[in-house]
Formats: structure tokens, sequence, C-alpha cells
């Protein structure tokens, strides 16, 4: 029995306390073996059976121990007395707390009787009631548990039908998972196989009774009698009790019914669910709604981030490969251009060393005979020597020896301008890893504009005219060489621009001052402009729009790169026809 009726006294003949009808009672004669049973069972009733003073103080010590050593005001406690035992009911009442306080007298049985069935009927309620609370409790519990627990979502849901059971009483319970109008059902731990069985057995044709179709449509928990017409004759036949009502739980996540939990309730246990449970199932409904929608939106958000995660690290990795080809793209375009540079001086100081070879030979030729000539005329020996004369002129006039003498020094000017230029190209390499940017270094910018100004102004093949409007400026914290190196490559840019125009009185303009914190060179002209396909490509290594040998298209490239390393900034405003402006703006607090 979950709750026991104990009755305690010291003597064993208990017929004119106890009721005849009751039978399955437990007896204490002690202190000692009233614990032991209150212990193992919380008891529904404890009957003090008093009929001498050590009745009195064994039943108020029982009485105590219940109150306060266990804490229990839910068992119900009455003393019987017999009649030669008077008691103070007043302080039974309120000092010992017992429930009622019956007289053992024989015309007053039935009336005991009635007393003692409403105190366990009251028992039965307090306990009904306080199960009711840690059924309510225990499912609340449950929906909370799915915005915060790891396990997943079907093991959550047993949980939580295990609970709903418990709070509307239900004797079997099962779970009708639904997936593109498929039906499979799942049991409970309470629910015997062959009742699962049956429950397949309806599933297997892919149909659900009316009145659980009902329950998908309107989305909303359904609690209600069962109808001779329900359609779940095999599975009520199946059951051990009698099914009076059912209770249909759809779970419902993005107005999608994904699972269906169905509680059958046996008839003797419908009275007990109220209108309260009711009300607290539709709410739980939607609460258990509203966290699977947000379980459901962080799992699908988890998904996203990982997926944004793993496109991220894909799209580093992309990045990485074509930063690495576009690397090796421009190092091959560099080669190319260094090669294509270098190759042309080279090619032609090697087709004149060649051209050399031939001509030392003839050289050193004529020495010999020059030689022999000398020796032919030291001995006297006219007629040799006259041979050797007429020889030697026949071998100038062969060779062009005069040619030869003359040829060889245009060999050498050109070879030398040759390997000049190839001097200047490695020189403008160089530049792109060896600028000097110390902060020691100070650059007097006015004498490198004067300067600059002079060289361009005494240039007598240039027709270009040069306008410096510079006012008179402080020295700036640059290297003098950078500076210097900026100034020309960018000003000598412009000049070449009107290469090939007919622009009448072709201008560039240098504009220097200092605003801000900040120093700025304006090179400006009235030349061509720059078309976008060449804008685009201006600043790469090695192009230039010049013929092949005339230009090694490493300036503005150069000068990109020192701006950059001097922590400035390098703009072109251009229009096509009309002008183009070059803006260095290099920071003076470094």
């Amino acid at each position: 029995m979950d709750n026991p009726i104990i009755v305690v006294c010291t003597h064993a003949n208990t017929t004119q306390f106890v009721p005849e009808s009751w039978k399955a009672l437990e007896y204490a004669n002690s202190l000692r073996a009233a614990k032991k049973k209150m212990r193992q069972a919380k008891p529904a009733l404890v009957l003090l059976c008093i009929d001498s003073v050590d009745d009195i103080a064994l039943c108020q010590s029982v009485s105590q121990y219940i109150r306060e050593g266990l804490a229990n005001a839910v068992s119900r406690i009455a003393v019987i007395h017999s009649e030669s035992e008077k008691l103070d009911e007043v302080e039974w009442l309120e000092e010992f707390q017992v429930n009622a306080c019956l007289c053992a007298r024989q015309e007053r049985a039935l009336f005991n009787q009635s007393v003692l069935k409403r105190e366990l009927d009251t028992f039965d309620y307090i306990e009904s009631t306080y199960r009711q609370h840690n059924a309510e409790t225990e499912m609340l519990m449950c929906i909370s548990q799915f915005s915060r627990a790891n396990e997943t979502t079907k093991e959550l849901l047993g949980t939580f039908s295990q609970s709903l059971a418990k709070l509307c009483h239900a004797a079997y319970s099962c779970e009708i998972y639904i997936s593109n109008d498929d039906y499979r059902a799942s049991a409970a731990t309470d629910t015997p196989s062959n009742m699962i069985d049956a429950f397949d057995s309806l599933l297997t044709g892919k149909s659900l009774p009316n009145f659980l179709l009902k329950t998908i449509d309107e989305q909303q928990p359904q609690i209600d009698l069962l109808h001779a017409t329900s359609g779940i004759d095999a599975i009520l036949k199946q059951s051990s009790v009698v099914i009076g009502s059912y209770l249909a739980f759809p779970i419902v996540v993005y107005k999608r019914v994904l699972c269906l939990l169905f509680f059958l309730i046996p008839e003797s246990d419908m009275s007990r669910v109220s209108m309260r449970q009711i009300n607290i199932i539709n709410k739980a409904s939607e609460q258990l709604t509203i966290l699977l929608e947000r379980r459901k939106a962080e799992y699908s958000l988890k998904n996203q981030y990982k997926r944004l995660q793993n496109a991220l690290l894909e799209l580093k990795s992309t990045k990485e490969k074509l930063e690495s080809k576009e690397k090796l793209a421009s190092i091959g375009r560099m080669a190319a251009g260094i090669a294509h540079e270098i190759n042309n001086p080279l090619s032609f100081v090697i087709s004149n060393f060649s051209s050399m070879d031939k001509y030392l030979q003839s050289i050193m030729t004529l020495q010999s005979m020059q030689s022999e000539l000398l020796t032919c005329i030291d001995i006297q020996q006219s007629q040799e020597a006259q041979k050797l004369k007429e020889s030697l002129t026949s071998f100038k006039q062969k060779e062009g020896i005069e040619f030869v003498l003359e040829d060889i020094r245009a060999i050498v000017t050109d070879s030398f301008n040759g390997l000049q230029r190839v001097e200047s190209i490695i020189a403008d390499l160089r530049s792109f890893t060896d600028i000097k940017t110390s902060e020691d270094d100070t650059c007097d910018i006015q004498k490198v504009l004067n300067e600059s100004l002079k060289m361009y102004k005494y240039d007598e093949k240039s027709t270009v005219n040069i306008r410096f409007d510079t006012p008179s400026l402080a020295p700036i914290p640059f290297n003098t060489g950078a500076i210097e190196q900026v100034i020309n490559n960018v000003v000598k840019n412009a000049i070449q621009a009107f290469e090939g125009t007919n622009i009448e009185e072709p201008t560039v303009t240098v504009n220097a001052f200092n605003e801000s914190d900040y120093f700025h060179l304006i090179v400006s002209d009235n030349g061509p402009g720059i078309d976008e396909e060449t804008k685009a490509k201006m600043y790469d290594p090695f192009f230039t729009t010049k013929p092949i040998g005339q230009g090694v298209g490493l300036g503005l490239s150069v000068t990109l790169n020192i701006v950059q390393k001097l922590g400035g900034s390098l703009s072109c405003t251009t229009e096509l026809g009309r002008s183009t402006e070059f803006k260095i703006s290099l920071p003076l607090n470094r």
C-alpha cells in the first residue's frame, strides 16, 4: 500500500477502536516501531488508540514525531480513546496537531467510521493536489529544458510526454512522429508493447483517426471523450482498464506539426482532470511552440554560422592562393620586363662584340704584316720589303681598315651606352627596397625644387614650359634622395606625356605647400590625359606606353613604392584630351 494506515497502541486487542471493515492495517506498539514504518512510507492515516496512561505518552510522542520530526502536515492523525480515559481534546488538537478526537463507544461507531473516512478522503485530496502540483511543476520544468538542455529534441519530447501523462492521469501514452504525411508510433516507457503494435497497425495505412487529424489541422491540444466511432477499437482492446477520454497534444514548430503526443485517460480518472489542468496544458502548448521554434532557430543559426565560418575560411584560403598566384604573376611580369629591358641593350652589345672580334682579327693580321715589313727593312731586303708593302696596302684596302677603326669607336660608344642602360635599370629596381626613410633625415625641399627647376629649364631638347609655384618652404623630415627621386619621376613623366602630341604651349606646373601636418606636392599638365586602361596599369612595374627600348616602365611604380614607405599617398586625376594631375601627400609628423 503506497500510503498505509498505521494503528498505534500498546496492546493487541484494538477491535473497539478500528472499524470492522478495515482489513489492511499496520500496527506499532512502540515509538521505534512507529518511526520505522513512517520512514518507509508516508501514512494516509495514523490512528492513535488510547486505553491507558502508557498509551497517552506513546501517542503524544508519535504525534510530535510526525508533525515536528518529519515535518509532515499532510498525514491525518486521529485520536480514539476508550470511555475510561478522558482527554483534553483542545490540547490534542492545538498542541499535538491531531485532526480528530473520537471516543470508542459502541453507539458512536458509525460516526467514528464516517469521521475516519472523511480524514482518508481529505488525505487523498491533499495528496492528489500535491501530486498534481508536482506534475505541473515537472511539466513546466521539462518545457524550460527545451531552451537549456543539450539533449536531442526527441529525448526532451520523451521526458515531456511522461510529465504530461502524469498531469492528465493517463494510463497509456504514445508519440506519433509525422514526416511527409507518414506516421510512426513510438512507445512511452509505461505503455505495453502489444498496445504499440496496435498503434503501428493503425498507422500502417498512413492514415489517422479523424479526431487526431482534427488535432493536426487545428494545431491545438484536444481533450475529449472517446466515442464509439473513434476508430481505435483495436488499441482499446489491449487496455487493462476502461478508457474514457483522450488527450492529443500536437508539437508545432513554425506552423507545422512534427509530432503528436497521444494519451489515453481511464474512465475512473476523468473527474481528476480539471479546467486548471486543461488551461495549463494549453499554455504549455504555447510555450513549447515558442521554445521549439527558438531552439530550431538557434540550431539553424549555429549551422549557418558554421557554414559562414567554413565559407570565410575557404574564402581566406582562396584569397591567399590568389594572392600567391598574383605575386607569382607579378614576379613573372617583372622578370619578363627585366629580361626584355635588359635583353635589348645586351643583344646589341653582344652583336657589337661579334663585330669587334672580326675587327680585332683584321687588326692583328695587319699588325703581323707590319712587323714583317719592319724586319725586312731592318735587314735591308728591299725586294722582299717591297712585296710586303704592296701586300699590306692591298690588305688595308680589302679589309677596310679605316672603316674598321672608325666603327670600333662607334661600337665601343654604343656598347657603353647599352651597359649604362642596364646599370640604370638595375638602379631603378634597387629603389624598390633600398629606400632610406630614417626619421633623422631632413630634406631642404626648397633647394631640391630649385635645382630641379634649373635642370629642366636648361634642357635645350625640351619644348615644355616648366613652372614651379611654390612658397618659401621649411625643411621636411624625409630623405633628400627619396624626395628628389619622387619629384623627378613625376615631373619627367609629365614632360614625356607631351611626346608625339601637337599641343600648343605644353606646360607642367609644380605646386608644393604644407597644410594640416602634411606636405603636398601637385604636378599638373595640360597634356593629352590618360585613358582608363592605361590608368589601371600605370603603377605596374615595367608597364610603359613608349616604344621598346625607350622606356623601362618603372618611374611611377618606384614613385608609388617610395611614397607608401614614407607613409603617404599618391593620387591621379585626369581628363582625357585636356589635363592630368598627380597629387602626393606625405605626413610631417611620423
